[in-house]
């Protein structure tokens, strides 16, 4: 039976909580500032897998505009904080 080859690393927590997982296991797990990671607490520790989804997938929702424009008009965020969230909506369209 083959053993499962396993690295560790120290990481240190911030004071927010936040960890920055080692570039070396980002680069082996194909992971960038894009990926989704499920963060699972059980009785030993914590557990961090990142989420894979197929290229044939469909993406999890797609917004039209006219979903962004509801979202910002209901939720009433200022006009400088809704012209934020259009232009970020924009990119992720565009990627």
């Amino acid at each position: 039976m083959a053993r499962k080859q396993t690295q560790a690393k120290l990481v240190r927590m911030q004071s927010k909580g936040q960890i920055t997982l080692p570039a070396q296991f980002r680069r082996r797990l194909n992971m960038d500032e894009d990926t989704i990671l499920r963060v699972t607490l059980d009785r030993d520790g914590i557990t961090i897998r990142p989420l894979r989804s197929e290229s044939t997938d469909p993406p999890l929702r797609e917004f039209s505009q006219a979903d962004i424009d509801r979202f910002l008009r209901e939720d009433r965020l200022d006009p400088a904080t809704a012209a934020k969230v259009r232009q970020l909506f924009r990119k992720k369209r565009v990627a």
